[in-house]
Order: C-alpha cells, then structure tokens, then sequence
C-alpha cells in the first residue's frame, strides 16, 4: 500500500501536517522515525503516528507498531508492536503485514508458525510489497513450512528485484549464475549482480570479481 504521499518533500508534507492531514503525518512520522532522508528524530516521529493515528489512518498503526516493537523511543514492548501490525495487518497494510510474517517467522513474541508466517507474507507481496516477494523466495528455498522448491523460490527472487530489493537482486544474479531454480546464465547473472553492486551491496561486489577473475 503505497500512499499518495510517498514522493512528496519534507516541506511539503510539513505544510500538510500543519492543516491536520493524517496521511502526511504517517509518511513524516516514518520517515523521521527510522531517519529516511531526514534527520531522525524518533519522539516527533512517534508522536505524529500517533496522532495520525488517532485520525484513523491505519498504516500510522504500523509505525506505532515499530516504535514499540523496537522501543524507539518509548520503553521496548514487543507484545504491544505486534498488537499494533496486527491490527494494521488484518486492516489491509501492506508493510504491517510483511511484519506479521516476520513475527511468525522469528517465534520471539508469539508462538513459531511457518504457515501463518507465509500466509502474511503472501498477502503484502499480492500488494506488491518487495520484501514479502524476497521472504517467499526465502521460504521455498530453504523449506521453512514446505517442500524447498528452488524454481518458486526464483520466480519470487525475480519478483522482489524487479520490484527493486536489494537482497533479492543478489539473489536472482546468484540463482543465474549457479543455475539455481533457473537455466543457468552468466549474461542474465552479471547483469543482476551488476545492479546490486552498482548500489553498494559487498556480496554482489565480491561475486562479480570471482566471476571476473575466473572468466579473466
């Protein structure tokens, strides 16, 4: 779930939180929370979500959901987050759902479930979340729940990096060059691989070079 407001500056969204816009005081509020092309500033952050909230725009109950989760900058309260995801979750949020998955998938506040974890997972990637595409791939490759089913898992991994992921990126690049799931294609990996290296990420970097060494 995208919102309307995703693209627009920090003045912008200022002018709007001013006049009591509940969608620009979530997109503020995440951005100044976890310090996204802002200086980060957790108390205001949370303080707007939960105004935002308060206004009844569901996707601020995910940016609650974080604040208390990762007790920034309130007291940690992890049982307190996942109230928060899930009810942003069950409401149609896209990220509250992929954090769902990740609390079924981790076991740390409720009970382990690879099932239901896959099940959240599923519905933030049919809103074309990228990180749920990656998390699928994840599980079908490794058989957290099911049968591993490397083909799946490519498919997935394809998914996410188009959606652009970084992880997935590397994973696609990889799959490509080992064969993995996929025709094996060295084009078709170099070609990933160089995407995700271009943005930083050291594995793609340090498997570009041992292709280039072996291929020099």
């Amino acid at each position: 779930m995208t919102t309307r407001l995703g693209k627009r500056s920090n003045r912008e969204l200022e002018r709007k939180v001013r006049k009591n816009d509940p969608e620009a005081m979530h997109e503020l509020a995440r951005r100044l929370v976890q310090g996204e092309g802002i200086a980060e500033d957790q108390k205001r952050g949370f303080e707007l979500a939960k105004k935002s909230s308060e206004l009844g725009f569901i996707p601020a109950f995910t940016v609650l959901g974080y604040c208390y989760f990762y007790g920034k900058p309130i007291p940690k309260d992890e049982q307190r987050g996942v109230e928060l995801f899930r009810y942003a979750a069950e409401n149609g949020h896209d990220a509250a759902q992929y954090n769902m998955g990740i609390a079924y998938e981790r076991g740390s506040v409720i009970e382990r479930d690879y099932e239901k974890s896959y099940e959240w997972y599923q519905k933030a990637a049919d809103q074309g979340f990228a990180k749920a595409f990656y998390k699928l791939g994840v599980f079908n490759e490794l058989g957290y729940g099911r049968e591993i089913n490397l083909i799946e898992a490519a498919k997935f991994y394809e998914e996410s990096a188009k959606h652009g992921y970084i992880k997935a990126i590397h994973a696609i690049g990889n799959a490509y060059y080992l064969g993995t799931g996929v025709i094996k294609s060295l084009d078709k990996a170099v070609a990933w691989l160089t995407v995700s290296a271009e943005r930083g990420y050291r594995p793609s970097i340090s498997l570009l070079k041992r292709i280039n060494d072996k291929n020099s």
